[in-house]
């Protein structure tokens, strides 16, 4: 078997166990993982129909179907539809050779609803279900392929680190720093994962401050917020710097977090739990009195899509196991102020232990500028 039909036989043993006959899949990480292949269609529908027993295939609208039939996976059954058309009419026929109108049908959890509702409307009789819990632990547990493919992500982020740090100056803006982010990734031939947040001063209290035009002066504290793209595979870290000399209070805040990072890497070993993670990380800071100020969960998963499971938060008993692929970012968020966020990306090894893909986050903030 080659990796996708690997993929597509244990996907049909979760079908099997969650109840599911038939998955149609719409662009993005599960349709990606399963085939190698997702393109947005946009407003038209692409799908993939993965019958539990019977050979799946592609929808496509005709000008989509050339990419289609490349598929990594070597799906050869494509089924083209055009405008005039429309592709509920060929749908509906798929639909019924595979008798869907009385089966459960899962689908892909980020389908839009634009398609969700109209195939709701064409299988009323069916039962829909997301196709999550099908996906979830294939997806969480990352193979030495997807490790490799997470490792050179991380490589490629971290270059642009030094040239983030140069163009952190007073006087240019946030969206000028992230426009050399982004621009160094396209130069080297990677996507971005996600677009770059460049959130100085007050701005970086918010966690996921929209870059825009605040221009950068001396004493402000950025954060910067990137990652590239490898093989379909996302990086992502965050760094903050100080334009020119930090305060006493900066420094205690940063320090703050660095340690809770760390109390937060020390805590993966065997046995150990998401939950254990999160906790770990957030006592640090929960001592050193800001923890009203740390306003979201230590990590999330990341593979295929930059934010999937396993998410490192309060209360989620999930067990850290070998090829889990995730954050740890802590921050403090100052209203008014600044704020302070460190995130590296780390994976489980084969003994439970973490290994860090980012290169090591500076104990003390840089002062650039």
């Amino acid at each position: 078997m080659n990796r996708y039909e690997k993929r597509l036989s244990h996907v049909r043993t979760k079908m099997m166990e969650q109840g599911i006959d038939t998955l149609i899949l719409t662009p993005g990480g599960a349709m990606r993982y399963l085939t190698g292949f997702s393109e947005d269609g946009h407003e038209r529908l692409i799908a993939l129909v993965v019958p539990d027993d019977r050979p799946w295939l592609f929808i496509t609208p005709a000008l989509n179907a050339a990419q289609v039939r490349e598929n990594p996976a070597g799906i050869d059954d494509i089924r083209v539809w055009d405008d005039a058309e429309g592709w509920e009419t060929l749908l509906a026929s798929i639909c019924t050779d595979l008798n869907l109108d009385i089966g459960i049908i899962g689908l892909d959890d980020n389908m839009p609803a634009r398609f969700a509702i109209r195939l709701q409307e064409k299988l009323s009789t069916a039962l829909l279900k997301l196709a999550g819990p099908i996906f979830i632990p294939l997806r969480s547990v990352k193979d030495n392929i997807e490790i490799a493919s997470l490792a050179n992500a991380a490589e490629a982020t971290d270059s642009a680190t030094a040239i983030a740090y140069e163009v952190c100056k007073a006087g240019a803006t946030e969206r000028e720093v992230a426009n050399a982010i982004e621009s160094h990734f396209a130069l080297v031939g990677f996507e971005k994962t996600f677009e770059t947040i460049v959130a100085a001063g007050q701005n970086g209290a918010s966690p996921h401050h929209h870059t825009g035009r605040t221009k950068l002066k001396l004493g402000d504290v950025v954060v910067l917020d990137y990652g590239a793209k490898v093989d379909d595979y996302c990086g992502d870290i965050t760094r903050t710097v100080s334009i020119g000399n930090a305060s006493a209070q900066v420094r205690e805040v940063y320090d703050t977090v660095y340690n809770a990072h760390q109390a937060g890497l020390e805590a993966i070993k065997p046995g150990a739990t998401s939950h254990d993670v999160d906790r770990a990380v957030r006592k640090v800071i929960e001592d050193a009195g800001y923890g009203e100020f740390f306003l979201h969960r230590t990590g999330h998963g990341i593979g295929l899509d930059g934010h999937e499971a396993p998410n490192i938060v309060s209360g989620d008993r999930t067990p850290l196991m070998p090829g889990h692929c995730f954050s740890i970012e802590p921050g403090i968020y100052l209203p008014g102020q600044y704020g302070i966020r460190l995130e590296n990306i780390v994976s489980v090894d084969e003994d439970g232990y973490p290994r860090v893909l980012n290169a090591e986050i500076p104990p003390t903030i840089p002062m650039v500028g």
